[in-house]
């Protein structure tokens, strides 16, 4: 009696070897690991630190810009200060965007400030358009040709920063909402 016992434990010791062998032969050993909740990594992939400097290079552009253009006739535009509303919107968003790395817990407060950038700079798009299509009624001096050229400098960067901002909040909110799914 003693015997059939010992023999039925080397029996399951035997079969539980075949069947980890199996297992180990019909799936890759990455298919074994658990999958991890999502991590800022994933985030972090869309380089917000690099879009951050970029931003933050559009502001100062786009204020020393509206400085220029402050210094010409008055338009839409500098009525009001659109420029540097936007130039600051852009500032404060990139030095968000780039300190999220080091503090994570920022994320929420770069993303509202990013979809308020990129709201302001929509806005922005349209008034630059508006007053550009007024050029023809300025005088045809060489500083109005100068003001529409910044203006359509302005409106460049204004799309470019939209074109920077988009991704960021995207992923951000891919980012917060699979990481609030998963939890």
């Amino acid at each position: 009696m003693m015997a059939s016992f010992v023999d039925s434990s080397i029996d399951i010791d035997t079969q539980d070897e075949e069947d980890s062998e199996n297992i180990l032969q019909r799936y890759e050993p990455a298919c074994l690991i658990p999958k991890k909740p999502a991590t800022l990594g994933k985030f972090l992939k869309v380089e917000p630190t690099a879009l951050g400097a970029a931003q933050i290079v559009i502001g100062l552009i786009t204020i020393g810009l509206g400085i220029v253009l402050a210094m010409s006739p008055p338009s839409l535009i500098i009525i009001i200060k659109l420029p540097f509303l936007t130039g600051f919107l852009f500032l404060v968003c990139g030095s968000l965007s780039a300190a999220v790395e080091k503090y994570p817990k920022m994320l929420w407060v770069c993303l509202k400030m990013s979809l308020g950038s990129s709201l302001s700079a929509g806005i922005g798009i349209v008034l630059y358009s508006v007053d550009l299509s007024f050029w023809n009624s300025y005088s045809k001096d060489q500083l109005s040709f100068m003001t529409a050229g910044i203006k359509g400098l302005l409106l460049s960067f204004t799309v470019l920063e939209i074109c920077i901002t988009l991704p960021l909040i995207i992923q951000g909110y891919r980012f917060l909402h699979g990481s609030s799914t998963r939890e």
